[in-house]
């Protein structure tokens, strides 16, 4: 009985049965910290700058096992032909008798087997063991500072997506009370019009109003939804995942002084760790170009076996000395190559450090600049809302028109948008500012 009531309202509605409504999963709860945390685990370009850290310690162990002893094992096996063995004769010396002797010579053994036991240990490589292991080293850190300034990019994007949704639902519920405002303003008018104090014009003008207030709403739903896909895609959740943002937009102040903020980011910023990094390469190169004119000592003790049927062992101790004595100028070449490439870093370094000081400058004016808007933000919507609390009162006692209490409406609904956009401003600054120092006030 049930399936066929529900057949026939489908039938009534649209010609199918309707199916009911899967119920939603529950928004999952997302905090500031929670947002950043899973986009730091979630980030694939995050993830290969960590890969670029693990190889450069690869390299490194590679540049320190250089200087340890290496040993090594060969063997070979050989089977030559077969040969009949040889006879020997020859006068007898000591005596008539016999006249003469002869001697036979086993045949070779045709299975020939060496092996050989080999140790190497590099007394001196002219340096250029030791420019590697400072090269290897200087490139490390290089990129653990790369993987570090990744790693504030990300939560700073992160973090944006985050107010930027934030702004998207403070925008939606003031969508929402405007729509209600404009709502009642219609019932009124109709019922005023209903009893004959009002005109038409008045209930026209708030039909008007109530249709621009949804599709305002309708807007900043759909920003809503736009922010929230954008945020789960950040932090790796499923795009049509639900959330529940548990933080506000606040305004959050910033302690500390500009001077602060400029030698902090100078001393953090992870460009300026990378370039100092790759200015020590670029020494260690030095010393690795010059180490190509120097001698280089390496000591090797081998033990060899060799032998057919029976085996016989022989050790050796060889001290080895290697001086290039004329390359054609390739190792002047190379070291002056070296120098310049350093000093290019010197120039870049400083180019760097006046960047990152106009970052900072810019950041902590922007930061001011929203301050100070928040502040006139917050005294306009408390204005506009007292404008909207009089027309109400004005037209409740018929003294005001439906014009001049749908405009202070309006007018306060703008400025409620504009007091969330100016908080939004505030903490986009602060974020800013908190990337263009490296770190936190």
């Amino acid at each position: 009985m049930r399936l066929c009531v529900a057949f026939l309202v489908g039938v009534l509605i649209g010609g199918s049965v309707v199916p009911a409504v899967a119920s939603q999963p529950a928004p999952r709860r997302l905090s500031f910290a929670d947002a950043a945390a899973a986009a730091l685990r979630a980030n694939l370009t995050l993830r290969a700058a960590a890969f670029d850290v693990a190889v450069a310690e690869v390299q490194l162990a590679q540049a320190r096992a250089a200087k340890n002893p290496q040993i090594s094992l060969s063997a070979s096996y050989t089977r030559t032909q077969e040969q009949p063995g040889q006879t020997l004769t020859f006068p007898n010396p000591f005596g008539p008798t016999p006249p003469v002797i002869t001697v036979t010579l086993a045949p070779p053994d045709p299975n020939l087997l060496a092996l050989r036991l080999a140790a190497q240990y590099p007394l001196y490589s002219g340096g250029r063991a030791e420019a590697q292991i400072a090269l290897a080293e200087a490139n490390l850190r290089g990129a653990r500072a790369v993987l570090e300034r990744t790693r504030q990019q990300v939560v700073f994007s992160v973090q944006q997506a985050y107010l930027q949704a934030l702004l998207a639902q403070e925008s939606l519920t003031a969508a929402r009370h405007a729509a209600e405002q404009a709502d009642e303003n219609l019932r009124v008018a109709q019922a005023r019009l209903r009893a004959g104090v009002a005109p038409a014009f008045d209930v026209l003008q708030a039909e008007v109003a109530v249709a621009n207030a949804q599709q305002a709403v309708a807007r900043a739903t759909s920003q809503v939804r736009s922010t929230h896909v954008s945020l789960n895609a950040l932090v790796g959740l499923p795009l049509d995942a639900p959330l529940h943002l548990t933080d506000s937009l606040e305004p959050r102040p910033v302690a500390g002084t500009m001077a602060d903020a400029i030698a902090r980011g100078l001393r953090e910023r992870p460009e300026l760790a990378e370039v100092r990094a790759r200015m020590d390469a670029a020494q260690a190169s030095i010393e690795l170009a010059a180490s190509g004119g120097r001698p280089s000592v390496v000591l090797g003790v081998n033990y060899d076996v060799t032998g057919g049927g029976s085996l016989s062992g022989l050790w050796s101790v060889t001290i080895a000395v290697t001086l290039s004595l004329y390359d054609g100028g390739i190792t002047r070449e190379r070291i002056r190559e070296a120098e310049l490439r350093l000093e290019q870093l010197k120039v870049v370094e400083a180019h760097i450090r006046q960047r990152i000081e106009l970052e900072v400058r810019q950041a902590w004016f922007a930061l001011e600049q929203s301050a100070a808007e928040l502040v006139a933000a917050q005294k306009a919507a408390d204005q506009a809302q007292e404008a909207s609390r009089i027309a109400r009162v004005r037209f409740d006692a018929g003294v005001g028109t439906s014009l001049e209490l749908t405009s202070a409406q309006a007018a306060a609904a703008q400025a409620e948008l504009g007091l969330a956009q100016a908080r939004f401003g505030q903490n986009l600054a602060r974020i800013q500012l908190l990337l263009a120092v490296g770190g936190t006030l």
